[in-house]
């Protein structure tokens, strides 16, 4: 299963459409950042992979196989998800919370297999959270209690993962962190798609960058061949400079783009 290929995928949501013939590839061990305004339909598209949103047209394959088509544990252990709102209103151990990665394939946090418990210590192990497994989730900052929720990601062992806005609310440290650990994931052998905002980050962390504007994917490449002022323009409506200086990547906002503020 090295693949995970949408062709020309289209959402309707109340009468309009939302996503408009989205085409893309994700392949095993590399990991792509799906960037966009709100409203894009960044989250849509994964959704619809998914088949949590019904899709208006297109094809969606994990090898040779529609995740629509899949039985639920199945697909999730094809697919990965960690959704843009992860509420835990209840203290539940950060254990539990991570267990619940492995639900696709009959276990239980209170009953798992040898195969599970691998999984889970080799999740808890990969995002630092030794010393927090008997922890009440509750009890976390908001840089730990994501880090709970990659590993609940990582511990499905499944070959691709999607992720919305994991890095959402996180100061600069803890998004670098989040990041490095998809990385990781990514590096391990799995196809990591994660959506964000901060571009600059997305270059310096991803292969390549998928960019929407308007329910279309308007571009898709390296971050040296996407990642430019034109682009920025075209998706998220303001001027910028961007500078490259070694690995990282330096974007400045001065003002909104021409066309934009007149139309505001």
């Amino acid at each position: 299963m090295a693949e995970l290929a949408v062709d020309r995928l289209c959402v309707s949501l109340g009468g309009r459409q939302v996503v408009r013939d989205a085409s893309w590839r994700l392949r095993a061990g590399e990991l792509v950042a799906l960037l966009g305004a709100n409203g894009a339909g960044k989250t849509t598209v994964l959704r619809a992979v998914l088949g949590l949103t019904p899709r208006a047209a297109g094809e969606v394959r994990v090898g040779k196989d529609d995740p629509v088509r899949m039985s639920p544990c199945a697909r999730a252990r094809s697919i990965a998800y960690l959704p843009q709102v992860r509420p835990l209103a209840w203290p539940v151990r950060v254990r539990d919370v991570v267990a619940l990665g492995r639900f696709a394939y009959g276990a239980t946090p209170d009953r798992l297999g040898a195969a599970d418990e691998e999984a889970l210590a080799r999740a808890v192990r990969a995002c630092d959270l030794e010393r927090f497994v008997e922890r009440p989730c509750t009890t976390l900052s908001g840089g730990e209690l994501a880090r709970v929720h990659v590993a609940r990601a990582l511990a499905a062992d499944a070959p691709f993962l999607l992720a919305d806005e994991p890095t959402a609310a996180l100061d600069p440290l803890h998004q670098h962190q989040v990041m490095q650990l998809l990385r990781a994931g990514a590096d391990a052998g799995r196809g990591v798609l994660v959506v964000m905002h901060d571009a600059a980050l997305a270059a310096r962390i991803a292969d390549r960058l998928l960019w929407m504007a308007d329910g279309r994917i308007v571009a898709d490449g390296s971050p040296e061949a996407t990642l430019t002022p034109a682009r920025l323009a075209e998706v998220y409506g303001v001027d910028a400079v961007v500078r490259r200086i070694e690995r990282d990547w330096l974007i400045s906002v001065t003002g909104a783009a021409a066309g934009i503020a007149d139309r505001q």
